[in-house]
């Protein structure tokens, strides 16, 4: 879902926001304590990985990069 989002560059909006942290408090704790670089530095070895590289290397990319530091923005400012 969020590969999804990364490509088309999705706004999230607050009811988006509100809902992500009800349904996944333990992830939306784990992103208000990170920065980009922490993330980008725990998902680097999984860039060549068969299941999830695809992934990886888009959320390193410079589109993946800056949406990811938006969204991390939002749910530290939420």
């Amino acid at each position: 879902m969020i590969a999804k989002w990364i490509e088309c560059n999705k706004r999230i909006s607050g009811f988006e926001m509100t809902i992500f942290k009800l349904s996944f408090p333990d992830v939306y704790r784990f992103f208000k304590g990170v920065d980009y670089a922490q993330i980008a530095k725990s998902i680097s070895p999984f860039a060549e990985d068969d299941r999830w590289g695809h992934y990886v290397r888009l959320a390193l990319s410079p589109q993946g990069e800056q949406w990811i530091k938006y969204a991390i923005d939002l749910v530290h400012k939420s």
